[in-house]
């Protein structure tokens, strides 16, 4: 019996030092750093495809028609000895254009009469009206 416990030991040893290397060693940390490499290599690749991107728009403006064209749209320039003139639209106006907002007719105006803080400050003494006008200061 003695014999056989000594043929066990070192097998039972090299098993209990590999259990322990295997206990001991993080897979979460490598499976995270995995991960994040995977991330930042798709990162990479989206780059590496705008920079492309960006080299083939820089071709074609790099084209003295295509500087031209681009400052006219984007910029309103013009060669020396042009004039810019600039065409409105057909009548439909842009929501900040007070010209392109219809006229209100005269029969559908309700004049109101208000008795808001103006009649107030008619009847209130003169240190109330002060603290009134004032009030931004609270």
């Amino acid at each position: 019996m003695h014999r056989v416990a000594q043929r066990l030991i070192m097998p039972l040893t090299i098993l209990t030092a590999i259990g322990l290397i295997v206990a001991w060693f993080p897979f979460s940390t490598l499976m995270n750093q995995r991960s994040q490499m995977a991330q930042v290599s798709a990162q990479i690749s989206m780059l590496h495809r705008q920079g492309q991107a960006l080299e083939k728009e820089q071709r074609s403006l790099s084209t003295p028609e295509a500087t031209e064209r681009l400052a006219r749209q984007e910029y309103q320039l013009v060669l020396p000895g042009q004039r810019l003139i600039q065409v409105l639209d057909n009548g439909q106006g842009t929501a900040g254009d007070p010209g392109s907002v219809p006229l209100v007719s005269p029969l559908g105006v309700s004049s109101t009469t208000t008795s808001g803080p103006a009649t107030h400050h008619a009847r209130a003494g003169f240190w109330s009206r002060v603290a009134s006008t004032l009030e931004f200061w609270r």
